[in-house]
């Protein structure tokens, strides 16, 4: 008993140790309200490098006199490589140990950059662009000594353990004699940091004042103040304090009100340094003269070591002034400096006509150079080279201009030269950060109150929420509005954001009408809620665990802004407009914007489409709309018993914990007008509401939630609102368990069989199991039949029991139907299992390093590769077939090497991959790497058994030189020479390939020719010149269908490819960066007749075209690094076209259906074969198939594609056809025919005055009923009034309201 108390005692003590140097929350939250000391902050700053390693790289670059470690805190992706192009900034705090704020400020602001990327936008580009180190404190040692609450700073910590002052260490301007104090190992430290590092932009923090100071320090006289010591870049060091001192509230204005002198002013809050006050041998001067740096030094606060209490208000006044000025690093110009081989010069100067002040190129020899906007000549230099200028480089405000120089050799005869010059990753490419930005965030926070939120209102606080409660919430974007806004989703979830597959999904959405208050203030209620109680309440928390819940408060914020506006100019607060979020003549009520059919969506406003892609996206099990103008519940209209008990019976559990809703009574409240219903076009699309089409089209039930007539109601009224519906807004989230869940699986191989159709006896209503087999299926009490079937399956029958209060486990273990022989399907299940394992990038990589080299890298001349090929086909005749093409203009053959198991048949589902090279004959990497790819598939077959099957199961065309003529003309080693770029008739081919075009190239022909041929899955071409990827179409007005699955194909090249992700280039074709590597054709280099956009057109055939690398023709020991990086993504690309979806399509005799259009997702069409096959890649998501054929009814089905598993083939069948249809129309058309020609001899009877008699005896009759009609109105019990009546009494809305 007594080690007990003893251990007891001990864990005590190590509680308050730890409480001691720890002032952060047990979940690392910042409190504001502390310093760190030396051990605090040491441990705060590894645990952020813990909580985010991709981003943050922690590192010290000495130690203090004390032993103390000097920590600089890297925040960058890939933040322990250096990537070229990226620009470096610093900053640096606590110099001087006794001024404080400076540190703290600097931890603050590593946390908000790590925690804010990627949600916050601004955050996100500017820690994806720049690479920033942030130093908290220079001077460990003398902090250590301050004291707090010391303003004057009169203690002993400002200077360093040996008393020296760091900022008047350093090398003096003025004198070359000075040298280094021994005594100050943390100036010893910093400059070798600032020397190798080449650091662009820089920010020295200090205390004191409030104040912003530029260089230079000091002037040759050193008269204390008084004296203007002006840089070369004034005019920019003066526009780089502005900015800070813009951006901070008490600095702008200029007057700081210290204590030690009140009427002390500058003007803009900014100053010369040596003006103010002169420093020698201060680390400003030494930045820029020495270290390639701009400086600039902020004094943050009068005192220099104000009270903690005070930490939270300085960081509020600092946090958006040091991101703005971070991100002046991104102004000027930007570039490389190379030689003609594209090797970097690192240490090459740049140098500004008129400013006497140069910089130098870092290791990879990129450069950036702030400049203010105007027109400069602009001069690169570098020992050994000649040297070049550009003149009239107009730089304008905003992003930096990419000005690259290729600078020529001084000895001609060796242009190829080895230089002790580093090479530039071919993936160099600097982006640029955008300078919009969203607001700052508060940090902490506050409870909810029942005010109304406006739409920054609400991003903030959702900002906030997923900030502090990152473990529970993830905050992310589905779309935007038409103007611009985002359309925020918070989900809440343990490991939110991750694919949870045991986890139900539950959706909410709110303020569908810009008016509507009550549910987005409600939903918001509910964000808070749950994180709030997470932990706390034991409902709450069980949800949580077990439940993805999504919340989407404002799917019109368009319409809320508008509202607010109105509500301001008129002083009132009512429905203004029923949910008007544009101009009059826009006005659309969001709720009815949803398509009867899947496919007629012109209509459709950008919230409806996007509310409707993120449903596809997520598998919602339950899914709920919270509204005003209305109390009760209201769920789709015409569905059957067995829905509707469902419905009933979440109804009743909402019921139970607000019974309000139950007695309420219908709102007498007038429809709001729109302008669709004043005056309808009944030719247009049947509009229906947001449940309604979730029911029909997706695997969601919902309901709209009611809670007020009033749509935005006194802000005072919230909080009642969310008191009586809180606990049944739980409550409705707990159904989702309550239900039936189970999983769909192959009895044979034990896989997951995605796209699984599960229904319920007696109801229309499907749901479709994931990618992972996973389905849920909420049901009322009761005993139920569940069918499931799958395309290639026989179907299953269950019965199950569900019970009121708890989920029912159903799980279908299915049997593939006998149609192909045991050993055939045991065939296409390994196969299966081959694409599903070569999915993960590590497998596909372990692939790759195993396969037999070919050795065969060289440039070919035309002679030498032709017969280079004819050696592959004699060599591998039972798996290759050669043929040409066609011949170019000097009758060189098109040579086209096909590769395939059985080359000389074709099998039905078998897939054609095509890889096409040397469009322009000056690209001559191409050529050879798709060389080396036939030569790795060829050696391989029969040797590796996944490369035989992959060949066996495959169709592989390799085209690899479509211009031998321009071929023959290029020069090895001209990167950038265009030189056989075209044909021997000047003819750039890429744009030669216009249908109809009478006076095509011969080569274009042949290549044309082989496209209409028809039937590939997927085309690969490789240039050079870039590196990068581009997608159709490269005609610039051309629109783009289906472009997410363009996209996703170029980016399964880019993603495999080590360097060609990160987007940047450093090439010589004017792009600065382009978003991870992957850019549609139009907006890379823009032009018609390309063969990709002919590949589309005629063959519906992706065509992706990669970028190698920089140098169009590199030497010739590049060749097998470029095949290194290229050979994974070519295998990738291949395993690529057994993915996406497949199926056949037949009539109710089970007979092909040839010719049949397959529609996805409303755009893409594709056309079944003689066979009734179909195949078409499709990004990863569920996806809509509507499939119509003439003489039969339109089908409509619903897949999941995922990136990892191959297509699962789909049966589709027409379940009759449309020929009495047919009859109908023909015997319709028929008596249509004789109704005209009987009316027409009516006509000329009734002319004639043989029927004169007859025409007088009706007008008697037309007088008599006109008679009639005037006495049936005048009555009371006049037919038309009950007309009229039962017209007023409209019953389209179903409601269920229980009435006690």
């Amino acid at each position: 008993m007594a080690y007990f108390w003893i251990i007891l005692l001990l864990f005590a003590v190590l509680r308050v140790i730890h409480c001691e140097i720890s002032p952060f929350g047990p979940e690392n939250e910042e409190n504001y309200k502390e310093y760190y000391n030396y051990l605090a902050l040491t441990r705060r700053l590894h645990s952020f490098v813990e909580r985010y390693p991709r981003i943050s790289n922690l590192a010290s670059i000495g130690k203090s006199i004390e032993g103390r470690e000097l920590w600089v805190m890297r925040v960058t992706t890939h933040s322990i490589m250096d990537v070229p192009g990226k620009p470096r900034v610093r900053y640096v705090g606590n110099m001087h140990g006794d001024e404080a704020v400076s540190r703290q400020v600097l931890v603050y602001l590593i946390e908000y950059l790590l925690t804010q990327y990627g949600t916050d936008p601004r955050v996100t580009a500017l820690v994806n662009y720049t690479d920033i180190y942030i130093m908290p404190s220079m001077n460990p040692d003398g902090f250590e000594r301050a004291i707090e609450g010391d303003c004057k700073g009169n203690s002993a910590g400002r200077d360093n353990a040996k008393h020296v002052d760091l900022n008047r260490s350093f090398p003096e301007q003025f004198d070359a004699t000075s040298t280094l104090a021994n005594d100050a190992p943390e100036i010893t430290a910093v400059i070798k940091w600032i020397l190798q590092r080449k650091f662009v932009l820089s920010g020295d923090l200090h205390g004191g004042s409030v104040l912003a100071s530029y260089p230079f320090d000091d002037t040759i006289s050193h008269i204390m103040l008084g004296v203007y010591s002006p840089a070369d870049d004034a005019a920019l060091f003066r526009y780089l304090a502005q900015t800070y001192a813009q951006n901070h509230p008490i600095m702008r204005e200029g007057r700081a009100q210290c204590p030690d002198d009140p009427n002390e002013k500058f003007k803009d809050g900014i100053t010369n340094r040596a003006e103010s006050y002169d420093v020698k041998g201060g680390m400003q001067y030494f930045s820029y003269l020495r270290g390639n740096c701009f400086e600039v030094t902020f004094e943050l606060s009068c005192c220099k070591y104000p009270l903690a209490s005070d930490l939270y208000t300085e960081w509020n006044n600092n946090r958006e002034a040091l991101l703005t000025y971070m991100e002046k690093v991104h102004i000027g110009i930007r570039g490389y400096v190379m030689t003609s081989a594209g090797i970097g010069l690192p240490d090459s100067n740049i140098s500004v006509a008129g400013i006497d002040h140069s910089i130098t190129t870092w290791i990879f020899g990129d450069y950036y150079r702030l400049l203010l906007p105007g027109t400069y000549n602009i001069t690169a230099s570098s020992p050994g080279y000649h040297s070049k200028t550009v003149h009239n480089v107009k730089v304008n405000e905003g992003r930096a201009m990419l000005l690259n120089f290729i600078l020529k050799d001084l000895i001609e005869e060796m242009p190829l030269l080895e230089s002790p010059a580093s090479a530039i990753p071919t993936t160099a490419r600097h982006q640029v950060l955008s300078s919009q930005g969203v607001s700052t965030l508060l940090s902490k926070v506050q409870q909810h109150d029942s005010s109304y939120h406006s739409y920054l209102d609400m991003e903030q606080f959702l900002h906030r929420i997923s900030t502090v409660h990152s473990s529970v919430a993830h905050f992310y974007s589905i779309g935007q509005s038409v103007r611009g806004r985002k359309l925020y989703v918070m989900e809440i979830s343990t490991n939110p954001g991750t694919d949870q597959p045991g986890k139900p999904q539950v959706m909410f959405v709110g303020s569908m009408h810009g008016n509507d208050a009550v549910g987005r203030e409600i939903l918001l209620n509910l964000v808070e809620y749950l994180c709030l109680n997470y932990g706390n309440e034991p409902l709450v928390t069980q949800l949580v665990n077990t439940t993805r819940v999504h919340i989407l408060p404002f799917m019109n914020p368009d319409g809320n802004e508008g509202a607010v506006d109105a509500q301001k100019y008129f002083a009132v607060n009512e429905d203004l407009g029923g949910g008007m979020r544009y101009s009059i003549d826009q006005n659309t009520d969001l709720n009815l914007n949803f398509p009867e059919l899947s496919y007629a969506r012109d209509f459709v406003q950008p919230e409806t489409t996007a509310v409707m892609n993120w449903i596809k996206a997520y598998s919602f099990a339950l899914s709920a709309s919270i509204l005003g103008g209305m109390i009760g519940i209201k769920y789709p209209n015409s569905v059957g018993s067995l829905d509707e008990a469902v419905f009933k019976s979440i109804t009743n559990a909402y019921y139970m914990e607000n019974p309000y809703l139950a007695i309420s009574q219908p709102c007498q409240e007038p429809r709001p007008l729109d302008r669709n219903y004043i005056n309808p076009d009944f030719s247009a699309p049947k509009r229906i509401d947001l449940q309604t089409w979730a029911y029909r089209n997706t695997d969601t039930l919902g309901v709209s939630i009611g809670m007020s007539c009033d749509r935005s109601p006194p802000a005072e009224d919230l909080l009642a609102y969310w008191k009586q519906n809180h606990r049944a807004l739980l409550k409705y989230i707990q159904q989702v368990h309550f239900s039936v869940r189970g999983r769909v699986t192959d009895i044979q191989s034990g896989q997951a069989i995605a796209n699984a159709t599960i229904v319920v006896e007696g109801s229309r209503h499907q749901v479709h199991a994931t990618s992972t087999g996973r389905y849920w299926r909420l049901m009322a009490p009761g005993i139920y039949q569940l069918h499931a079937f799958a395309p290639g399956y026989a179907a299953s029958v269950m019965t199950v029991r569900v019970l009121e209060t708890q989920v029912e486990q159903v799980d279908f273990w299915l049997t593939q139907e006998q149609l192909l022989q045991s050993e055939g399907q045991m065939e296409e299940e390994e196969f299966r299992k081959l694409v599903e394992g070569l999915s993960s990038a590590l497998s596909l990589e372990q692939l790759v390093q195993s396969l037999l080299p070919a050795g065969t890298l060289l440039y070919r001349n035309y002679k030498e590769r032709s017969e280079f090929l004819r050696g592959l086909a004699l060599s591998f005749p039972h798996i290759t077939r050669l043929y040409g093409l066609g011949h170019s203009w000097e009758f060189r053959t098109i040579w086209a090497l096909e590769i395939s198991g059985s080359p000389e048949s074709l099998r039905p589902t078998e897939p054609k991959m095509r890889y096409v090279a040397g469009v322009h004959g000056n690209a001559a990497a191409g050529p050879e790497l798709l060389l080396e790819f036939a030569s790795v598939l060829c050696i391989n077959y029969g040797w590796n058994p996944t490369i035989t099957k992959l060949i066996d199961r495959s169709r592989i065309v390799i085209v690899p030189c479509v211009n031998p003529d321009g071929r023959e003309l290029a020069q090895e080693g001209r990167c950038f020479s265009t030189a056989g770029l075209t044909n021997a008739h000047s003819v750039d081919l890429d744009t030669d390939f216009l249908y109809g075009n009478i006076s095509v190239q011969p080569e274009t022909h042949a290549m044309m020719d082989l496209i209409e041929g028809g039937g590939f899955t997927l085309s690969v071409v490789l240039e050079g010149g870039s590196l990068m990827a581009t997608y159709p179409y490269d005609r610039p007005t051309q629109a783009v269908q289906n472009e997410e699955t363009l996209r996703y194909l170029a980016s399964v090249y880019v993603s495999n490819h080590p360097l060609m992700h990160l987007g940047y280039i450093g090439c010589s074709d004017g792009l600065g960066s382009v978003p991870q590597g992957v850019l549609r054709g139009a907006e890379f280099n823009s032009h018609t007749g390309s063969m990709k956009d002919f590949s589309m057109d005629v063959d519906a055939c992706p065509e992706v075209t990669v970028y190698v690398g920089c140098c169009l023709y590199p030497p010739l020991q590049q060749l097998l690094p470029l095949w290194t990086e290229h050979a994974m993504p070519l295998f990738a690309m291949l395993l690529e076209i057994h993915k996406g979806v497949s199926g056949v399509v037949q009539d109710r005799e089970g007979q092909p259906v040839a010719g049949a259009v397959v529609r996805v997702n409303g755009s893409l069409l594709v056309r079944t074969d003689t066979r009734g096959y179909f195949h078409t890649l499709l990004a990863p998501g569920t996806h809509q198939l509507q499939v119509q054929a003439p003489g039969f009814q339109e089908q409509l089905t619903q897949v999941n594609v995922s990136s990892h598993q191959m297509a699962s083939p789909i049966m589709i069948q027409f379940t009759a056809n449309s020929s009495r249809f047919a009859q109908k129309v023909e015997l319709a058309a028929a008596i249509s025919i004789a109704t005209v020609i009987l009316c027409s001899l009516l006509v000329w009877h009734f002319r004639s005055s043989k029927f004169r008699r007859i025409r007088d005896h009706v007008r008697w009759l037309h007088r008599r009923r006109d008679d009639l009609h005037l006495e049936a109105i005048l009555s009371e019990k006049s037919p038309l009034r009950r007309v009229f009546l039962e017209e007023s009494e409209s019953d389209d809305d179903t409601f269920y309201l229980e009435h006690h």
